[in-house]
């Protein structure tokens, strides 16, 4: 009997722990999860959001914009993210106890969805980016071979799991900050200094709130997801960190990077303005390994979705799902996603609101799991809820839609189970684990 527990401990294990709770022997330290969660942050795209910044909006409403943006996305990652941490399990399985076994199922597809999406957009767009920053190197970086040797680079981390997240991380993060921070210098040294930026006037107007919409709608499915990393946290103080520091710190300081080499250089295509400013070689560095930590975490968080409601390992998960969404974004499919996975920014919150009140305000922050563990096959009020605050975000025009369509599936979901699930009104059918 022991011999066979200890093996399917191993299988577990091999499998990254993807429908069980990550044992103790397993867990990590403040400085493995704030380099995961750092790497997964900096990415081209918040970059893009500080270039995109620099051109609405003065030094000083830039820094207001990213601190509350980021404040919001380490607070509302983070409490989903100190669930996964004191329970040990990934996003998709802490949904099993609000939404039911069966539901999770659909909350694991969502998740999946959205992050696969996402894979197949800085596929492509990691593609046409190689293409233009080094248009004659051949065939090598043209638009599409680029796109699928940018992919099974990302694909790689994912497969190995939190090890492979780990180790990559340890070793981009501090490349990228370093070489940003050099672009910074030099962008900043060559406008005149610090104060000739902080005095300029954009001729366009962005409002602060435009700016956290922006850059908490960046994020959003992702902080839904935050516990497949924390769950290898040693605690809830740790994940708490881990957070504050890929969000508050990385997060902010790659968007502040984007506004002042754009600001600096009137370019708002930073591969060709590191390029101007003779960084060609860090130019390529800060490419590859900030999309390839980005993209790992969004194949890893889908394969940990699908591994809830699929026959299948994770591993075969990530082979499969990877080579698919690399062919999309490589074939320029994924432009057509945006719009689509942006929507999704403000429909997937509420799936971390619905899990963020049972846990914390209906639970008492305990859960079980393993053999012998009984759930719900559906709790309808889940769905409702998670679709009422999705209506609430899309319809509502005044505050952040991300935000709104989070607080209002807490709301929501609390007063509903307070209502009926006394009665089991709801709740139904009820499945034990095997």
């Amino acid at each position: 009997m022991e011999e066979k527990k200890s093996r399917n401990v191993q299988v577990q294990s091999e499998n990254d722990n993807a429908t069980c709770r990550v044992p103790d022997s397993e867990r990590k330290g403040f400085l493995s999860v704030a380099f995961v969660a750092a790497g997964y942050c900096i990415c081209m795209s918040g970059l893009y959001t500080g270039a995109a910044i620099a051109f609405g909006m003065t030094l000083k409403n830039a820094i207001i914009a990213t601190v509350i943006g980021n404040v919001i996305l380490s607070l509302y990652g983070g409490l989903v993210g100190a669930a996964g941490a004191k329970e040990g399990v990934a996003s998709a399985m802490l949904s099993r106890h609000s939404f039911g076994r069966q539901g999770s199922k659909i909350v694991g597809i969502l998740l999946a969805v959205v992050m696969l999406g996402w894979f197949a957009v800085q596929v492509g767009f990691f593609g046409s980016t190689m293409a233009a920053l080094f248009p004659s190197a051949g065939f090598i970086t043209s638009k599409y071979v680029a796109a699928a040797w940018g992919g099974i680079l990302m694909m790689l981390t994912a497969y190995f799991g939190y090890k492979g997240l780990n180790l990559l991380s340890y070793v981009a993060v501090p490349a990228i900050g370093i070489l940003s921070a050099v672009g910074v210098a030099i962008a900043v040294k060559g406008a005149g200094g610090l104060d000739v930026i902080a005095s300029i006037v954009p001729k366009e107007t962005m409002t602060v709130s435009a700016a956290v919409v922006a850059i908490v709608g960046s994020f959003a499915g992702g902080a839904a997801a935050q516990s497949d990393i924390t769950r290898y946290a040693k605690d809830a103080k740790t994940s708490w960190g881990g957070t504050i520091f890929g969000y508050l710190i990385a997060n902010t300081f790659v968007i502040l990077a984007g506004y002042f080499i754009t600001a600096a250089t009137g370019e708002d295509d930073l591969p060709v303005a590191f390029l101007a400013m003779g960084l060609g070689v860090a130019a390529l560095l800060i490419l590859i390994l900030a999309q390839w930590t980005t993209n790992d975490n969004n194949l890893y968080t889908a394969s940990l979705g699908l591994a809830n409601c699929l026959p299948f390992t994770k591993h075969q998960i990530v082979i499969v799902t990877g080579v698919l969404a690399t062919i999309v974004g490589a074939m320029g499919l994924a432009d057509y996603f945006t719009t689509w996975l942006s929507l999704l920014g403000v429909g997937i919150p509420p799936v971390a609101g619905v899990i963020i009140c049972d846990y914390y305000l209906l639970k008492g922050q305990k859960y079980e799991y393993g053999p012998g563990t009984k759930y719900c096959k559906w709790n309808v009020w889940a769905f409702v809820s998670m679709l009422g605050g999705a209506v609430i975000g899309f319809t509502v025009s005044w505050g952040i839609a991300s935000i709104n369509s989070l607080i209002v599936s807490v709301v929501l979901y609390f007063i509903l189970m307070k209502i009926f699930a006394k009665n089991k009104t709801g709740i139904i059918g009820e499945d034990i684990e095997q």
